[in-house]
């Protein structure tokens, strides 16, 4: 019997974390889908107001944790802003209830890049989020990146700046594969994880 599993997919906003769930089926084929964005598309939000996004938010985590407690295997998209304390409160719930943890991480080699991304996509009709909103989460989801992913059992790294390279990959504490070096915008010390 396979585990269960949490699937952490991150990266900043514009990075192409629901482009890696649509390319990828596979990876996500066991596991229910929990997604602020679709939440706030279901309650018929406004991606504009902040009322709406924190709403779509509370229900996301209130399904991640109900999720978790009663032990089915799951996915959901975050930013890795902030101050990274959520998403750990949320690994350390999966590793009590035995799932194992599973993070899918999309660098960018900028903010600029990002809002670049978020302005296209605004463009052909999607969700937009404010620039210096983009900016902050660059910083933020950067710095989270190394203490996040030593919290989980699996850490799969790709690259999207021109199209998805996969560029680092763990499991079991076991290095499998690092390019790391070649994209120095990612950080370094996850070559160095045990």
């Amino acid at each position: 019997m396979t585990k269960t599993e949490y699937i952490i997919i991150a990266g900043v906003n514009g990075a192409g974390k629901s482009t890696l769930f649509q390319i990828q089926p596979n990876l996500f084929a066991h596991t229910k889908r929990i997604n602020a964005d679709e939440i706030l598309h279901q309650m018929h939000g406004d991606w504009r107001k902040n009322s709406d996004n924190f709403k779509a938010m509370r229900e996301e985590v209130k399904q991640l944790h109900a999720a978790l407690a009663e032990k089915l295997s799951i996915h959901q998209e975050t930013t890795l802003s902030g101050t990274g304390k959520a998403q750990l409160n949320l690994i350390n719930q999966a590793h009590k209830n035995g799932f194992k943890v599973t993070l899918l991480y999309v660098a960018l080699d900028s903010a600029n890049t990002a809002i670049e991304r978020v302005q296209n996509r605004v463009s052909r009709g999607g969700h937009g989020i404010p620039t210096k909103t983009i900016a902050l989460r660059y910083q933020q989801s950067n710095r989270n990146l190394f203490t996040i992913a030593s919290k989980a059992d699996k850490v799969i790294i790709y690259d999207n700046t021109d199209r998805f390279v996969k560029v680092y990959a763990r499991e079991n504490g076991q290095t499998i594969q690092d390019d790391l070096k070649n994209f120095p915008w990612i950080d370094q010390r996850l070559s160095h994880l045990n």
